[in-house]
C-alpha cells in the first residue's frame, strides 16, 4: 500500500460502523475516491471538521489495490463551505455540485480544470450575491469537460450553421441547436431565445477564470435553468435530488 497525498472536496459522508465513515472525495490528483475514516463519528475524532459536505481540505490515504476502500489517515481542513450563513440557495447550489460530480465522473480519473472550477465555484457561492450564474458557470464548464459541451451555432445533426432570429430549436438530447430540416424526428426540444444563446455563447467562448459573471436578464432565468436541469436529467437518465431545491434560481 501506499500513502498519497493530496487536496480535497468532500462530496459525501456516510456512516460506515458506530466510530466510522465512507467518504467520498473529489480530489486534485486523483479524482474521485472512496475511504474509510475510522473513528471519524466519534466525539473527538482525529478529522475534526475536515470532513464535512464541501469542506476543502488536505489529505493523506492509504490507496487499497482493486475495489477494496481506501483508508483515510489524515485530513485537515483548508477551507470550510460556509454558504448556509448567507441564504439557502446558495448552499443547495453548493450541494447540488457535489450531486453532479458524484454522478458525472469516474473514480481514479482526475481532471485538474475540474477540481479548480469546483473549488472556485464554492468560494464564490460563498461571497457572490449571484448563485445563478456561479453555478451555470459551473454546469457549462462541466459539461465541456465531460465532452459534453453544448453546439449553440452549427445544427447538431447536420452540423449547417443555424440562423438565430428571435428563437431556435435545442434538441436536449442531441446536445445542440437544430435547423428547421433537422427537427423532424428528434425528441425533446425546446425553444431558446437569442439571448439566451448569446448569454451560454459568451460564457463558453472564454476561459472560465477569466471573464467576470454576467448577471442573467430575469426573462431567460427560467430558460436556462430549465435547460440545465433536463440537460444533465437526459446525460444520465434520471432525476437529480437537489433539482426541485433551485427553483429560485429561475426568480
Amino acid at each position: 500500500m501506499s500513502s498519497e497525498k493530496t487536496e480535497a472536496i468532500v462530496l459525501r459522508a456516510i456512516p460506515w460502523s458506530e466510530t466510522s465513515l465512507v467518504v467520498t472525495l473529489w480530489t486534485r490528483d486523483f479524482g474521485k475516491l472512496s475511504a474509510i475514516a475510522k473513528g471519524a463519528r466519534r466525539l473527538r475524532s482525529p478529522f475534526e471538521s475536515a470532513l464535512d459536505l464541501l469542506a476543502h481540505s488536505s489529505v493523506v490515504f492509504l490507496a487499497k489495490p482493486g475495489d477494496v476502500l481506501d483508508l483515510l489517515t489524515e485530513a485537515k481542513l483548508m477551507r470550510r463551505f460556509r454558504s448556509g450563513q448567507r441564504n439557502l440557495l446558495n448552499l443547495y447550489c453548493g450541494y447540488y455540485v457535489a450531486e453532479l460530480l458524484l454522478a458525472t465522473t469516474e473514480d481514479g480519473s482526475p481532471i485538474a480544470e475540474l477540481f479548480a472550477l469546483t473549488q472556485r465555484t464554492l468560494e464564490d457561492l460563498d461571497v457572490v450575491e449571484l448563485p445563478a450564474e456561479v453555478l451555470l458557470r459551473f454546469e457549462l464548464n462541466l459539461l465541456r469537460l465531460l465532452g459534453h459541451m453544448p453546439s449553440l451555432d452549427g445544427c447538431v445533426g447536420c452540423g449547417e450553421s443555424v440562423q438565430v432570429l428571435e428563437s431556435v430549436a435545442f434538441g436536449i438530447e442531441s446536445g445542440g441547436v437544430l435547423c428547421q430540416a433537422c427537427i423532424p424526428g428528434q425528441r425533446s426540444i425546446i425553444r431558446l431565445k437569442k439571448p439566451t444563446i448569446e448569454h451560454l455563447t459568451g460564457m463558453l467562448n472564454n476561459p472560465w477564470d477569466t471573464i467576470p459573471l454576467t448577471r442573467i436578464a430575469r426573462p431567460l432565468r427560467a430558460e436556462i435553468r430549465n435547460l440545465m436541469n433536463r440537460t444533465f436529467v437526459a446525460l444520465q437518465h434520471r432525476k437529480f435530488d437537489m433539482q426541485p431545491f433551485l427553483d429560485g434560481l429561475a426568480h
